[in-house]
């Protein structure tokens, strides 16, 4: 019988020991990975609930001055965040004893600058509105699964935020959830995304230069790491920027640069509109990540910006022709589908070509203002289109991962899992937003027994993203763009209270660590109160002296009256002895005044 000698049995006893150990690991790491997604689509199943009651006259009248606000609000239970888990440096002092508040009782909202354009930050759009009120009705839900440490928040398709804990912002009004690559991963899952920017000659009319270097901006900052990208300009001919070639993925890093390339875009003034390069540029670059294995494997998106007609290179016709053929040759060669979404800067832009473009080639086409503030919604037709495919099929489960970033509330780095909610009732189904739940790189390391470095960490994100590819299949009458339904009037202002209207952050959140939170201040002694209330208050002390005074005085003369007859014309009607005195009868129209 042979027997292996000791050293060649121990190496391969140690091999496989460690094989062992990393076969564990990997159990306990989808182990932590599965947990989560089930967390997250468990709440993604209550938001798609509880829109069944976002129209109902209740639900509406409820909403009114009852939700909180990330910089306007006080909280109802705030608490002292632990110097042991978190500092903010706004709120430190040499004691070490002051630090940020957060209430875990309570949900806030978070609305963008531009869709909050009512007194007191509120919002007037109808579907802002609509989704501030039925997210409420999450609140209970948020709280209870809430984990301190593991944010849950909700973003709405609208713009609006739902978040736990409560929490203040340093910057009022600047998140748009639409912007957060979590948001855009999860509406739209992985994808291969080709910019194609027009820098011709007609570019320098108005702003539009300036348009399309932000929306190509935001477009890029909301990629997810499972993503894969490229940007390409073009004039009479067309160029990959940044010196690539293929598709790049969506690392930060990656992203970073690539916006820096981006505000270096000039007008070329003497260039022409050659839209046949620009698009065979696009597809080469496609094709070239796929043939390179490279490429996201799931659907293939080419956002085509100009403002302009062709004045260059092959007419309309060809055009329509090339990109067609290059779309059933991803299609039939790589089973990969593709769409084409044009844009029209400028109120004076060409938009017949454009927009029969998008019409011949099963696209979408989109007009953008020349003075639209809010690029995200002006580009949001490719993700909304994406979003639509999400909601049917064998994808209804899906959850999307991203790159590790550092949580604000924790001061930990970690990554949310995020799954599209829809309104299912209708086909497609429409995009309501996307619920979230944050997960630190702790829970990987205590599933692995030792430490997970980001690379790790990125590594099995990516595979988590992309082991699975949603497939979108539209009907062509399903690509029409579909629109809220809704009913019942809209409450003009949503928000509890304005305590802290005015206040610096510093003021609002900054808080002194086991001592009573009064305001939402730390050593910020509370403002003194108006002289003109002063007055009116004494002013009151001192009428109901007088009245209480003149009461007793009135009282004395009834009593005595009712024994005497020192006017004899005059009759007075005593009370039954036996009389219990009652409450006055219940009003349910009445409540405290609150703050308009």
């Amino acid at each position: 019988m042979f027997l292996p000698s000791s050293r060649f049995l121990i190496p391969h006893m140690i091999l496989k020991a460690a094989w062992a150990a990393d076969v564990g690991n990997e159990i306990k790491v989808e182990s932590v990975l599965k947990s989560m997604e089930y967390s997250v689509l468990a709440f993604r199943d209550h938001i798609e609930r509880v829109y069944e009651s976002c129209c109902n006259p209740e639900t509406l009248a409820e909403c009114s001055k009852c939700n909180y606000n990330d910089c306007l609000t006080a909280y109802p239970n705030p608490q002292c965040i632990d110097a042991q888990k978190l500092i903010e440096s706004t709120c430190s002092n040499p004691d070490n004893n002051c630090n940020v508040i957060y209430d875990k009782s309570q949900t806030i909202e978070r609305i963008p600058d531009e869709l909050a354009d009512a007194p007191m930050d509120n919002p007037t759009d109808p579907r802002v509105i609509e989704s501030v009120c039925f997210s409420r009705l999450a609140e209970p839900y948020m709280t209870k699964n809430f984990i301190v440490g593991h944010q849950m928040y909700f973003g709405s398709s609208t713009g609006a935020f739902r978040i736990v804990p409560a929490q203040h912002s340093k910057i009022c009004g600047d998140y748009d959830p639409r912007q957060r690559p979590w948001f855009v991963a999860a509406s739209s899952g992985p994808k291969d995304v080709v910019l194609v920017l027009d820098v011709s000659a007609s570019m320098i009319n108005g702003r539009r230069m300036e348009l399309a270097k932000d929306a190509a901006s935001t477009i890029v900052e909301t990629l997810s790491v499972a993503d894969r990208f490229a940007v390409i300009t073009f004039t009479y001919d067309a160029s990959q920027i940044a010196g690539e070639r293929g598709l790049i993925r969506a690392t930060d890093e990656n992203k970073e640069k690539m916006k820096e390339h981006i505000n270096t875009f000039t007008v070329d003034r003497g260039g022409q509109t050659n839209f046949y390069d620009a698009f065979a540029t696009a597809f080469d670059t496609i094709d070239l990540t796929i043939w390179n294995e490279l490429t996201s494997g799931c659907n293939v998106a080419i956002l085509f910006v100009t403002d302009a007609e062709i004045t260059a290179g092959p007419d309309e016709d060809q055009v329509i022709s090339l990109v067609n053929k290059r779309i059933q040759n991803l299609e039939t060669n790589f089973n990969q589908t593709t769409t084409i979404f044009t844009y029209s800067l400028g109120q004076e832009a060409d938009y017949k070509v454009t927009k029969h473009l998008a019409c011949k080639t099963n696209g979408i086409w989109t007009p953008v203002d020349d003075f639209a503030d809010d690029s995200i919604t002006a580009m949001s037709s490719y993700y909304k289109l994406f979003a639509s495919g999400l909601g049917q099929g064998g994808n209804e489960n899906w959850v999307a991962w991203i790159e590790l970033y550092w949580f604000v509330l924790g001061g930990k780095i970690g990554t949310p899992a995020a799954a599209p909610a829809d309104v299912r009732s209708v086909t497609p189904p429409l995009l309501l937003g996307v619920p979230a739940v944050d997960m630190y790189v702790d829970d990987f390391e205590q599933a692995l027994g030792k430490n997970a470095s980001s690379s790790t960490v990125l590594e099995r994100l990516v595979v988590q993203s992309t082991y699975r590819c949603p497939r979108i299949e539209l009907r062509q009458h399903e690509l029409e763009a579909l629109k809220f339904l809704g009913g019942g009037e809209m409450p003009s202002n949503v928000w509890a209270n304005k305590q802290m209207h005015g206040n610096s952050y510093s003021e609002r959140a900054c808080c002194q660590i086991n001592i009573t939170i009064s305001f939402g201040s730390c050593n910020v002694p509370p403002d003194p109160l108006p002289t003109a209330l002063i007055v009116g208050v004494t002013f009151g002390a001192f009428a109901f002296i007088l009245l209480l005074l003149y009461s007793i005085y009135v009282l004395k003369n009834l009593l005595f009256n009712r024994s005497s007859s020192i006017n004899e014309s005059v009759s007075v009607i005593a009370p039954p002895e036996n009389l219990t005195p009652s409450a006055p009868p219940f009003n349910p129209a009445f409540s405290e005044t609150e703050d308009a």
